[in-house]
């Protein structure tokens, strides 16, 4: 352990530097709610692959795709690595789209409310804030518990020193400071990212622990439970995606589709051995007897665990470094997509169009998420657990509106019924926090969050394909409503 006082002199440094480069940025210059919100068409193809994967990947990745690796074993870690992939994937389908019918178009919640009205864009509107605060709470949750156990730092102190520091320039600065900082971390991380990996592999092959794997069963590809909890990790990292702010911003700010296309094909094929391989440190920690499987906490923190057992103390070090900068990189995006959503939906509902306003109310929402999500960090809940909450809204939701892209005929009480019916099924199904006891529906031992999930994406799917062809042809939607409708924010 590297102890208290580096813990809270490495947050100091580490968040005064970025505080700086994120307001530098920016300067004195004046920016416009445009600018603030999306920084349209501005970036280049580089920028894009740094902002995307920069945005993508948090503290996290130090810790739930190992909690992964330890409890379900390796079918499951491919299953999050391409649920990772499928992030961009996703968006290569629906970017374009989007971009078509919208130019002008800020968020989501946006083409909800014109594509099908006041009720579903309210309703899509409190599950992204719902969903962003979990992401929120759940990146918190990471970064707190890294430097708890690499430091012995207290993890209220954490918290309010990353949100904090990353509340101010991302209130400050908008869209712009979070690409700047994010290319930054993009560049420091990825090589820092390398060298753990290898460093890592030497190290646990001299513990012997690569020879112990096999052993343990997770290594194993004729485990049920795994292949269940991989397409569950698929279904529900992709789906909760389609609802993140800081992706539809990235969509608009990229400086043409060329540089879109591939921002997010190099996205997709950087997130597979990133995610695979801080998955197998789970693996090895099992192994090496540092942690059991469903184990907590202990088994969230599996490759902290390892690393206290092999790994020498500036190996520590360096991960303090990646766990802080991958905190603010995540949480920036996080903090701006949602104010810049509010800030939008305020433009577009008239409610206030007025510059000043729509900016400090961006800043003031920005604040707001963060505060609970401080605290809700220094609990010390499962990060996979709690991530998994926002992936099952986002199983039930997704296709009832994102197919509102592509038919005429889908219509808003269809998106209600389709994801309302969704969410009831698949709770019913929910796991305990063990990951393993039925909240309410029984299933065979292991699938209880395969029911859940399956069933919500499952049931959501049918109910929104019987109501287009049940739809009335005359009562089709016209697409061309929304370039029409969708304008540039003044101020």
């Amino acid at each position: 352990m590297l102890g208290t006082t580096v813990g809270l002199a490495t947050l100091i440094i580490v968040g005064v530097a970025f505080l700086i480069l994120g307001i530098a940025r920016i300067g004195r210059r004046r920016q416009s709610v445009e600018d603030y919100t999306i920084s349209r068409n501005h970036a280049p193809t580089n920028v894009g692959i740094a902002t995307l994967v920069a945005s993508m990947f948090g503290t996290w990745v130090l810790m739930s795709p190992g909690e992964t690796g330890a409890n379900f074993g390796i079918v499951a870690l491919i299953g999050y690595a391409l649920g990772m992939a499928g992030i961009p994937v996703m968006f290569m389908f629906v970017g374009p789209r989007i971009r078509e019918l919208m130019p002008n178009g800020h968020s989501v919640t946006e083409y909800v409310r014109h594509r099908f009205g006041a009720a579903p864009f309210i309703s899509i509107a409190v599950v992204i804030i719902f969903v962003m605060g979990i992401f929120i709470a759940a990146e918190m949750t990471a970064i707190t518990t890294a430097v708890t156990i690499l430091t012995g730092t207290p993890a209220l102190a954490t918290a309010l020193g990353v949100g904090v520091v990353v509340v101010i320039y991302t209130a400050y600065g908008g869209l712009r400071a979070s690409i700047f900082t994010d290319t930054i971390q993009f560049w420091v991380l990825m090589p820092a990212l390398l060298l753990i990996v290898i460093v890592a592999a030497v190290l646990i092959g001299d513990s012997g622990a690569w020879s112990n794997a096999g052993a343990t069963g997770l290594l194993a590809f004729n485990s049920g439970g795994s292949y269940y909890f991989g397409i569950v990790l698929i279904i529900g990292i992709v789906a909760s995606n389609a609802f993140h702010p800081g992706m539809w911003q990235r969509v608009y700010t990229v400086k043409d589709q060329q540089a879109l296309n591939r921002s997010l094909w190099t996205a997709a094929a950087i997130s597979i051995p990133i995610t695979f391989l801080m998955g197998v440190a789970g693996i090895a920690a099992v192994a090496n007897g540092s942690v059991a499987p469903f184990q907590y906490p202990e088994v969230a923190a599996a490759l902290f665990a390892l690393g206290s057992d092999i790994f020498p103390i500036w190996m520590h070090f360096l991960m303090l470094i990646c766990a802080l900068m991958l905190a603010m990189s995540t949480l920036d995006t996080l903090m701006n997509g949602l104010a810049s959503n509010v800030a939008s939906d305020l433009a577009d509902t008239h409610i206030s169009t007025e510059g000043n306003a729509l900016m400090w109310t961006a800043r003031i929402v920005t604040v707001l998420v963060a505060i609970p999500a401080i605290f809700v960090a220094a609990q010390g809940f499962s990060v996979l657990y709690v991530f998994l909450i926002a992936d099952l809204l986002g199983a039930a939701i997704a296709v009832p509106m994102l197919i509102g892209l592509y038919s005429r005929r889908m219509p808003g009480w269809g998106v209600l019924l389709a994801g309302g019916v969704g969410i009831v099924v698949g709770a019913l199904y929910y796991p305990m926090p063990d990951l393993l006891s039925p909240w309410a529906l029984t299933t065979p031992f292991g699938t209880q969050m395969f029911f859940a999930f399956a069933s919500a994406l499952v049931v959501s799917s049918v109910i929104s394909v019987v109501v287009i062809l049940l739809r009335q042809p005359a009562q089709d939607y016209n697409f061309a409503r929304l370039r029409q409708e969708v304008e540039l924010i003044e101020g």
